[in-house]
């Protein structure tokens, strides 16, 4: 999808941007591969991340407001996205000149209650039997007067120009760059397609749902939404409607407040990815043995430190031979023509044969060669 979307004249800035999978080149030795064909493909595959890991731009789930962004590129050079931006700024700059409007008529009506007032004292009192309690006139006007409110103003674009183009590619961004960024943040989030999180979606949250609502194009259902970290001023102790009588106008205009992101990652942890990949060892005479397997490191020390745990079932010799068989990746083969000749351990033991098999169909640890990222 990527090669597509590159050779695609629109999207050629994609060449230069970076993808980005936590641990993504690690996983690849942790594969086991039963036949050549997988192990030609997953080769392609290492080549392909490895050249695109190095790329000098960002990736499209990071940064997506930063001045190198695809989306702010995108959207600079985009005609369209820039008259909508120059529409919402047009509208927003209205509705606050209205707002400051609304604002002045509420200063001068409560001017005009409160000077009203000025030489009346107040008669408030219970009537003749004291059954019903009356408001004089001052007091229902003063009353009248302090309920005057006028509810903030908010911006609905960031101020920032690449914050603003940020925004208005989440919103509008071409259906197959929203498709392929979903695939890639759904595959960042396995084994969680929906992870939670305490962030403000921009379309849920007034005025932005009113303001930006009509410009979004995507579909309903998309799983990477535009949103922020921080609260909008209409949810703060801020959208509080201030004093008519103290508040100057501008303690009723506010910039945009929210920040331009979009639904985080929740990335499964790189043990628990091994652990998947992995297979287990589920006999009891083996499976303290399961670190061995997890790896192709040197463990030999290790395993020699352990013997205390080793089952009365099983001889020392092949206790240490197990834990050893895959201390380095290149000695697996060395080791497995050692125990054939030597019948050293029981081959039709079931953890004998998956550490045989496994060793035998594992990827491998990369290579350390800049010509060739990967391990065949």
């Amino acid at each position: 999808m990527n090669q597509k979307l590159c050779n695609d004249p629109r999207f050629e800035r994609l060449k230069q941007h970076s993808i980005y999978i936590p641990n993504l080149m690690s996983l690849f030795q942790f594969l086991v591969l039963p036949n050549r064909d997988d192990m030609i493909r997953v080769r392609d595959l290492c080549d392909y991340f490895h050249e695109f890991s190095n790329k000098s731009y960002p990736d499209l789930l990071t940064n997506i407001d930063c001045a190198n962004a695809f989306g702010v590129y995108y959207a600079s050079e985009s005609s369209t996205m820039n008259d909508s931006i120059k529409k919402i700024r047009a509208q927003a700059e209205t509705d606050k000149q209205q707002k400051i409007l609304e604002v002045n008529n509420a200063k001068e009506r409560y001017a005009r209650l409160t000077n009203s007032i000025v030489d009346l004292s107040c008669s408030c009192g219970y009537d003749y039997d004291h059954r019903y309690y009356r408001t004089c006139d001052k007091c229902q006007i003063k009353q009248e007067a302090q309920s005057i409110k006028v509810e903030i103003y908010e911006c609905p674009l960031p101020s920032k120009h690449e914050q603003a183009l940020a925004v208005i590619f989440e919103l509008q961004m071409p259906i197959e760059i929203r498709s392929y960024r979903d695939i890639i943040w759904q595959f960042v989030n396995r084994p969680k397609p929906h992870p939670e999180h305490q962030m403000y979606e921009w379309l849920s949250v007034l005025p932005h749902t009113r303001k930006l609502g009509p410009y979004y194009t995507g579909p309903s259902d998309c799983k990477v939404k535009v949103v922020s970290s921080t609260s909008p001023v209409t949810q703060t102790h801020y959208s509080c409607p201030p004093s008519i009588e103290i508040a100057s106008i501008s303690d009723f205009l506010f910039e945009n407040s929210l920040k331009a992101q979009i639904s985080p990652t929740q990335p499964i942890e790189f043990k628990d990815e091994c652990r998947i990949l992995t297979p287990q060892l589920n006999h009891p005479d083996y499976k303290q043995l399961q670190f061995t397997i997890d790896t192709t490191q040197f463990e030999q020390n290790h395993v020699i430190a352990k013997l205390s745990d080793c089952s009365a079932c099983l001889k020392p010799t092949q206790f240490v031979e197990f834990g050893s068989f895959r201390s380095g990746h290149r000695l697996q083969w060395w080791n497995l023509l050692a125990m054939l000749e030597m019948d050293s351990l029981p081959i039709a033991e079931e953890s004998v044969t998956v550490l045989i098999t496994h060793s035998i169909l594992q990827h491998g640890p990369l290579k350390i060669d800049q010509r060739s990222p990967c391990n065949n």
